[in-house]
């Protein structure tokens, strides 16, 4: 044990040589340590309770909406996988209320007893009960006729083309 002691007390930096001017150094002011930058960074801004309080409830707010937006994402991802088959229906449904505009065009509407001061609307949506009801009655009877039509019961497609140039004619007529 009095070796490790003796072995302590030697002196091991006995022969170094060390110059005095190279002890002395100054530090530029931008490469202080840590702990000076943060001693002298009181510069920051002490909040008030309520204030702290506003930013916490406003942080909790965030990630409330955060979480309602990535579920409706998450739903409506899901309502795309769902329909692979179908697809986008939104072009289609566009197009409807055209074609339906020219069909209510090309025909004169038929009416039974009472003759009605507006034009009935194009789509089908925006028919009153009674207007949809007396379109399903109009298209029925004139699907009835077709059927009971002995050319469309020879020939259907012949009929059905006979039928598109009547009406092609009749409406370049009306037009002219």
């Amino acid at each position: 044990m009095s070796q490790e002691w003796a072995f302590v007390n030697s002196d091991v930096f006995a022969g170094t040589k060390i110059d005095p001017s190279a002890l002395v150094q100054k530090l530029d002011p931008d490469t202080r340590s840590v702990a000076s930058v943060r001693r002298g960074a009181e510069a920051r801004t002490v909040l008030p309770k309520k204030e702290k309080l506003k930013l916490r409830r406003e942080r909790w707010l965030q990630k409330i909406e955060a979480i309602k937006l990535a579920e409706q994402k998450r739903k409506a991802e899901r309502r795309r996988r769902a329909m692979v088959v179908v697809g986008d229906l939104q072009p289609l449904r566009d197009a409807l209320p055209e074609l339906l505009e020219l069909e209510a065009a090309g025909r004169q509407p038929r009416t039974r007893g009472r003759v009605s001061s507006r034009p009935r609307p194009a789509e089908f949506s925006r028919m009153s009960a009674a207007q949809r009801l007396q379109l399903l009655e109009e298209e029925s009877a004139r699907f009835r006729e077709l059927l009971a039509n002995p050319t469309y019961r020879a020939s259907p497609l012949l009929a059905i083309g006979q039928r598109l140039a009547q009406q092609i004619q009749l409406d370049s007529g009306s037009q002219l």
